[in-house]
């Protein structure tokens, strides 16, 4: 084996699995609202030259604005049953949300272009997995810079 990599590991794990055979890359979700792998594991990972692929960066979908009520959801959506997308967590996770929109606003762009980019502001070491598109999102009309505040509109 010439190179392999981790998903969701720990920095006790990340470094003796370094130790018997340099880790690639390392994924973990990672986004503006899920900043934890900061602390410890990003620091860890860039002492050990490890590449970092975090997934989610548009925090499940809530980062892109499209999402406003528990009701956006599906009734069979696994977020439904997850604490930071119901209840009071739900309604303090669309401050960041508005938040992003604010900043997207001021630049031109939509939540997600605004997600994004602040990901790969983060460092050359990191490189997201953008996110699945289901064959409905491909039919919808992308937001472009004449029709975004539009789009932000609706949502």
């Amino acid at each position: 084996m010439l190179q392999f990599g981790l998903s969701e590991a720990s920095p006790a794990t990340i470094r003796p699995a370094h130790a018997v055979l340099p880790v690639t890359a390392l994924q973990t979700e990672y986004s503006l609202w899920t900043r934890d792998v900061e602390e410890e594991i990003l620091p860890l990972l860039r002492e050990l030259r490890v590449g970092f692929v975090p997934y989610s960066p548009l925090g499940h979908g809530i980062l892109t604005g499209q999402i406003r009520t528990v009701e956006d959801f599906a009734d069979d959506d696994w977020r439904k049953t997850k604490p930071r997308f119901t209840g009071e967590n739900f309604t303090r996770n669309l401050r960041i949300v508005d938040e992003v929109q604010s900043v997207g606003a001021e630049i031109g762009a939509t939540p997600a272009q605004t997600t994004l980019a602040w990901i790969l502001t983060r460092g050359d070491d990191i490189a997201p997995i953008p996110p699945a598109v289901s064959p409905e999102s491909r039919r919808t009309p992308r937001p472009t810079p004449s029709n975004s505040a539009q789009t932000s509109s609706n949502t």
